[in-house]
């Protein structure tokens, strides 16, 4: 018996993003506890994007709130310095990380750029699609936010060290 396509893509989706869970530091997203029937009701909410090389997943300014999972790849987010010309990265992330949290969050305009170095693979979540995996699976969307807020934390010392010097 062979299982639909969907059923297939979500199964690669989740062994790649565990993939790079288990092989990131500090950034990665590590719910508590989380079986791999978990990570399939946390996909099924969301929809699988492929992004070519050189290609710009998130762009400062725009007011998009999706928040990404990496499947696969490496992406770079690139600041922009204060003249609004110039930019410059600021990390590199690959499977297992998250992007554009902070917009997710707090409903206002990208902060920075996204742009893959590599042909990558997101799972994007809406906001509404998080309202719906919330409804369906209160404790895990719960847990989620957690998990998030952890990655948010370390990203957040992670730039206060830099500037403390």
């Amino acid at each position: 018996m062979t299982m639909p396509a969907e059923t297939q893509d979500i199964d690669r989706a989740i062994a790649s993003f565990r993939a790079g869970v288990a092989a990131a530091s500090g950034e990665a997203l590590t719910p508590r506890g989380w079986s791999a029937e978990d990570w399939r009701e946390l996909f099924r909410f969301t929809d699988l994007r492929r992004i070519g090389a050189a290609d710009v997943l998130i762009r400062r300014g725009d007011p998009d709130c999706t928040l990404y999972f990496v499947l696969h790849g490496s992406l770079e987010v690139v600041i922009h310095s204060g003249d609004g010309i110039s930019m410059g990265p600021l990390t590199r992330v690959g499977a297992g990380s998250v992007l554009g949290e902070q917009s997710f969050f707090d409903g206002n305009p990208r902060s920075a750029s996204v742009w893959a170095v590599v042909d990558s693979e997101v799972a994007a979540m809406t906001p509404q699609q998080y309202a719906d995996f919330t409804t369906a699976r209160p404790e895990l969307a719960r847990e989620l936010l957690f998990a998030l807020g952890r990655i948010l934390a370390v990203r957040l010392r992670r730039t206060t060290a830099k500037v403390m010097g």
